[in-house]
């Protein structure tokens, strides 16, 4: 009965999110406080429905209900537990279920936040913020119904009361951790953008086009970048570990998919200061936060479509038709009420010099959003191509890695000039006490740079050059101003200079969290030179006792191995490694074959990985002959990634200065 209880909750919940929608609207139309009264209690009515129906597709995978078709198709009496409960994303019928489901869960939160906020004004913000949200909510609740075509109710169970002896398991590609937590962290990071974006829409329709909106929504925004930096780190982890090709980011349709979103919220995090220190940008800011929903839609078009071809993209469905309409007609309504309030959407005021901090953070949007159009200029090329010709044409990887390094250094050089630099006009004094003193140590960095580069025989490094040295402007220039700060509170309390700069945190926790961010990004640049530019690959074919070199290091092939497990087998090689030379110690890569896939034996390759400081030494194989003792060909490929430890440094100091700003108390309205 469990499943049949979730299904009539999910079509519960069809008349609960219309009568949220509903009396929401006559409510707020009327001033009927019983009526909006009522229009939150369906939004949490919503709520849990969607979470009974969720709690029973949960039971079904850990019961393993095999009369139910989206467990047999995802789950086996031989997944470990984890998995079996992570297959509710599975899947796309189970991961929209669990998409609506984090929905309403951000919609209960604001129903709860704006109870909080009302118990002492009249305020109908959040009630006109609600009406968006539960409208996306109806949609997803259409979707996961089965009554539309393309895709099924994941409750539903087999006809005639059939049950699978076992199920086909889940793609073993998805049973690893970083798996485990990639696909609901950008979830989460995705989902919680609807909420500035229904803020936005809440400010046109009740005419309330000032700064409040952003300031309640600014949390959300910082909380869904938060949340997107982690599930982006954590795909380009589970590629490198998982994929065996010994990267982390290819530009892959579905990688775009999370990145776009990404931009385009580190974009309005910068634009919304203008707003509240100018009172400039409120049409721009609209459309920004507009654009970042809208993309985590189009990254679901392009994930559950088909269209195009992906590792991480599900089957091929009609449900992006779904989507693709959604986009359309939401994004005409915004239109509708932009036009309704266009008079209201004027500046106060102007731009006064382009040496200002408003034209620092405006170049930042511009390079941003600009390099979000490129991006699904090539992102979508092989269906316009398609359209053009008739055939899909792919881009190719160097494409988007020759496109981003002009704009990515630019934006690198802003992280450090945009904040520094003075509101309305910089002045003489300030460019010299500012700037003078960052540009000759990144200057002078990027020269030593060079020499160092010049004597190791590398004569082609500009970007690294340029990296380094911009780079390093922006850490001196970030680090004075927390010496200064710093130094100045220290002086003011009568006490340390360490106390001085935790005071100076606390006082302006977004600023100077947003400072934390920035150094991070700078260590994020590095690393990413390192492991993309000076990234080392050899790939050969070996028999039993055979060696070969990548750089540095010498592997030799010394023996092989295969073991059994429940639901899979491991088969291997084991290595020698010397390092120029000296032995140690050895690897073991292999590739693990799993029983139970749906579509057969099917096999995942299982990398071997050593650190040596931020540094790896990373060796793959392809596919394992069974006479490999006896001669058979193994062919291996091993890579050296300098600097890549320092790409997961830079994300998790850029996380750190995130939560350091989202502590900031929102009612505060500092100068960032």
């Amino acid at each position: 009965m469990t499943a049949e209880i979730g299904q009539a909750a999910i079509f519960l919940s069809v008349l609960s999110g219309l009568w949220a929608i509903g009396f929401l609207c006559i409510g707020l139309r009327t001033r009927n406080q019983n009526a909006v009264r009522s229009g939150r209690n369906a939004v949490v009515a919503t709520f849990i429905l969607v979470s009974i129906a969720t709690g029973a597709l949960i039971y079904g995978f850990v019961t393993d209900d095999f009369s139910m078709r989206y467990v047999v198709e995802v789950s086996s009496a031989a997944q470990p537990l984890l998995y079996k409960i992570t297959a509710l994303w599975g899947r796309m019928s189970g991961s929209l279920l669990f998409w609506l489901w984090l929905l309403t869960v951000a919609g209960v939160i604001v129903v709860w936040q704006n109870h909080r906020h009302t118990k002492e004004t009249s305020d109908t913000l959040s009630d006109y913020a609600l009406i968006p949200m539960a409208v996306v909510q109806l949609f997803f609740i259409i979707l996961v119904t089965g009554i539309i075509e393309g895709v099924y109710n994941p409750l539903e169970r087999f006809p005639n009361g059939q049950m699978a002896p076992d199920g086909a398991g889940m793609n073993p590609l998805l049973q690893t951790p970083s798996m485990a937590f990639h696909p609901p962290t950008l979830y989460i990071g995705w989902i919680s953008l609807t909420v500035p974006f229904a803020f936005a829409v809440g400010a046109l329709a009740s005419g309330r086009i000032g700064s409040d909106w952003i300031l309640r929504s600014r949390r959300w925004t910082l909380f869904s970048w938060i949340i997107l930096t982690i599930g982006i780190t954590l795909g380009g982890n589970w590629a490198y570990r998982e994929l065996g090709w010994g990267g982390y980011w290819a530009w892959d349709p579905v990688e775009n998919a999370s990145f776009m979103p990404w931009l385009l919220c580190t974009a309005y995090l910068h634009s919304v200061m203008i707003q509240e220190k100018r009172n400039m940008l409120k049409l721009w800011n609209i459309l920004l936060v507009t654009l970042a929903f809208q993309f985590t839609l189009l990254g679901t078009f392009i994930t559950r479509s088909g269209i195009i071809s992906s590792v991480h993209a599900f089957a091929q469905s009609d449900i992006g038709g779904y989507f693709l309409g959604f986009i359309l007609v939401s994004t005409t309504g915004v239109i509708g009420l932009i036009i309704y309030r266009w008079k209201r959407l004027k500046s106060a005021n102007r731009l006064e010099s382009l040496l200002s901090r408003e034209s620092a953070f405006i170049l930042n949007n511009w390079l941003l959003v600009g390099l979000t159009l490129i991006i699904l200029w090539g992102t979508l090329w092989p269906i316009i191509s398609e359209a053009i010709n008739g055939q899909k044409s792919s881009v190719p990887e160097a494409f988007f890695n020759q496109i981003v390094i002009i704009p990515g250094l630019l934006l690198l050089f802003l992280t450090g000039a945009g904040p520094i630099i003075s509101w309305k006009k910089i002045t003489a004094n300030n460019f010299q006490r500012m700037f003078l003193l960052p540009l000759a140590i990144g200057l002078a960095s990027g020269g030593l740079t060079w020499g160092f580069l010049a004597l190791k025989g590398t004569t082609s490094a500009l970007y690294s050059v340029l990296c380094v040295s911009v780079g390093v402007f922006v850490i001196a220039a970030i680090s004075a101003e927390f010496y200064r700060g710093a130094k100045l509170r220290a002086k003011r309390q009568n006490t340390s200079f360490l106390n001085g700069l935790n005071l100076l945190i606390q006082r302006n926790k977004r600023r100077y969290g947003g400072y934390i961010i920035h150094i991070g990004i700078v260590i994020l640049y590095i690393g990413i030179m390192g492991s993309k530019g000076y990234f080392l690959l050899e790939s050969k074919s070996l028999r039993m006792g055979e060696s070969m070199e990548v750089g540095q290091f010498q592997l030799t092939m010394k023996d092989s191995f295969e073991k059994e497990f429940e639901n899979y087998r491991r088969t291997g090689v084991v290595f020698d490694v010397a390092k120029n030379g000296k032995q140690i110690g050895t690897m073991e890569p292999a590739r693990h074959f799993y029983y139970k896939t749906g579509q057969g034996e099917q096999d995942t390759i299982e990398s071997a990985i050593r650190h040596f400081g931020v540094n790896d030494f990373y060796i793959a194989l392809g596919s394992i002959p069974p006479n490999v003792k006896t001669g058979g060909v193994v062919n291996v490929q091993a890579y050296y990634n300098p600097l890549i430890g320092v790409v997961w440094i830079g994300v998790a100091v850029m996380v750190l200065g995130g939560i350091v700003a989202i502590a900031e108390k929102s009612e505060h309205n500092n100068d960032s």
